[in-house]
């Protein structure tokens, strides 16, 4: 069947899955595209809540890192080296905002700084948005996804 005649098949009526399979990671062509990564380190979040009431900005910084540590062992599972990777391409940090935190783009210097100190300035350096949300998975205050170019 073709995905035209797939989805004609599927019920139009509204399911929701318990479960859903997803992966980390998809490789196309010559891009790595990660799933987002929370601040996760030995199987416990680095801290919960939002930025700018229960997480300061350092902190946040922090988890920005973490998340990037975390998109890096990711990248490194699946390519079984670092040394596949030829450019940072674009990261997306998504911060869980406290009303009135507008600092968003500093939390994102977390995970940016990480980047570049693993693969220097010019293939650590990025294209990158950081945007204000009103909460993560899990409670985290920071997530982070990533394309990177491979060869």
């Amino acid at each position: 069947m073709t995905p035209d005649e797939i989805l004609d098949s599927i019920s139009l009526k509204v399911s929701y899955p318990l479960a859903i399979t997803l992966k980390p990671l998809a490789k196309l062509e010559n891009g790595l595209y990660l799933s987002g990564q929370v601040a996760m380190r030995e199987g416990a979040l680095v801290a919960t809540g939002l930025v700018g009431d229960q997480v300061s900005l350092e902190l946040a910084q922090e988890c920005g890192r973490q998340c990037a540590i975390n998109l890096l062992n990711a990248a490194k599972l699946e390519l079984g080296s670092l040394k596949s990777i030829r450019q940072v391409g674009r990261i997306a940090v998504y911060v869980a905002s406290a009303d009135g935190f507008t600092d968003q783009h500093l939390v994102a210097h977390g995970a940016s700084q990480l980047f570049i100190e693993v693969f220097g300035p010019e293939m650590g350096s990025h294209a990158r948005t950081a945007i204000g949300v009103k909460s993560l998975p899990l409670n985290s205050p920071v997530e982070v996804d990533a394309i990177f170019q491979i060869q």
